[in-house]
């Protein structure tokens, strides 16, 4: 009976010393749970938005020219130097043609005045025949000028010996003044024979620098002519992608169509410029700031996860739905194929 009560004793002991000791540990965890910092909650901005590309390539071509074969489908991805459209170019190569042709024909002409004038300017301007013969003229005035001259002086002897009348020799005397005004009225076709042909030269200087405006001119339209095939893109006849990694948004034409310098044949977005476009509820916009960081889920597979920042807020609220909101704009940080235009977008943004 003893050997039970002590037994009893024991275990009633042991159990109490137990208990304590389970308690102060309890009392020592609970303890240092609050002492321990609690790790802050991550507070987050929600919004909805759409993947956008920054820059999108309009396909415009200045040219007489239609459309012979589109090659591409609107969606379809595109890349450098990848064909687009060929072209139907006869239109603008003949007219190429055409002032080439032109532009040799007045070269040999303005070349053909060149030699013409440049034999002129070795000939003396006395050998003119129309000069040659205004000195002729003037010459043989000049010897009846003289024979009269003399007449009058064997005139004026035979008038102081009273061979012939005082009115005799007044009229010997005017046709000798006379004739020495025709000598002057030759002098004078000499000269206006000699300026005609100074003047036809002068002329000639003209009509070099109107011939070398012309050429300089049709030159610049021709090169006006290669500079639009060359200033579309084209490569031969063909326009080739610009982009590295695109994809057709639209194409406004067809085979057969005629272009038009004031609208796009078509439209590339650029996939390398991929930014998120989001708007943002009014309440919130105090909280994010740009560079804040965004995680982005795409509504094609919420399971991906792509980070972004804020790279735009806009400085103007607008209403969506009834809802004031700010524009913003995310940036990608990296890309990859699944990720496509126009998906609508789960945002998270983290409140730094």
């Amino acid at each position: 009976m003893k050997k039970v009560l002590l037994t009893i004793c024991l275990a009633t002991i042991i159990l109490f010393t137990v208990g304590c000791e389970k308690k102060e540990a309890e009392k020592a965890i609970a303890q240092q749970e609050q002492e321990q910092p609690k790790a802050p909650i991550q507070q987050t901005v929600q919004a909805f938005g759409v993947v956008k590309t920054k820059q999108i390539k309009g396909i415009m071509v200045d040219l007489p020219a239609s459309i012979e074969k589109v090659h591409v489908q609107e969606g379809q991805r595109v890349g450098k130097d990848d064909v687009l459209i060929t072209l139907s170019l006869k239109e603008i190569e003949d007219q190429i043609k055409e002032k080439e042709y032109s532009l040799e024909i007045a070269e040999l002409e303005l070349q053909k005045l060149l030699e013409e004038i440049c034999d002129k300017s070795n000939e003396n301007i006395d050998d003119e025949p129309e000069i040659i013969e205004a000195k002729y003229s003037l010459r043989k005035t000049q010897i009846e000028y003289e024979k009269l001259e003399r007449d009058l002086k064997n005139k004026e002897t035979m008038l102081r010996k009273g061979g012939i009348s005082q009115n005799e020799f007044d009229d010997s005397k005017v046709i000798l003044e006379q004739k020495q005004k025709e000598i002057e009225y030759e002098r004078i076709k000499v000269e206006d024979a000699k300026n005609k042909r100074r003047i036809s030269n002068n002329k000639d200087a003209l009509d070099i620098k109107i011939r070398e405006k012309n050429i300089a001119l049709q030159k610049s339209q021709l090169q006006t002519l290669k500079d639009k095939i060359a200033e579309s893109g084209i490569k031969g006849n063909k326009i080739v992608c610009a982009l590295s990694n695109g994809v057709i948004e639209k194409i406004n034409n067809a085979a057969g169509d005629r272009l038009n310098a004031e609208k796009q044949i078509m439209s590339i977005l650029d996939l390398d410029t991929l930014i998120v476009q989001a708007n943002v509820a009014e309440d919130f916009i105090k909280d994010i700031k740009v560079g804040s960081k965004a995680i982005i889920n795409p509504l094609a597979n919420p399971d991906k996860e792509y980070e972004g920042k804020i790279s735009r807020i806009s400085n103007i609220a607008v209403q969506d739905n009834g809802e004031t909101v700010v524009p913003v704009e995310i940036t990608i940080t990296e890309v990859d194929d699944f990720l496509l235009p126009n998906f609508n977008i789960n945002i998270k943004i983290i409140v730094p």
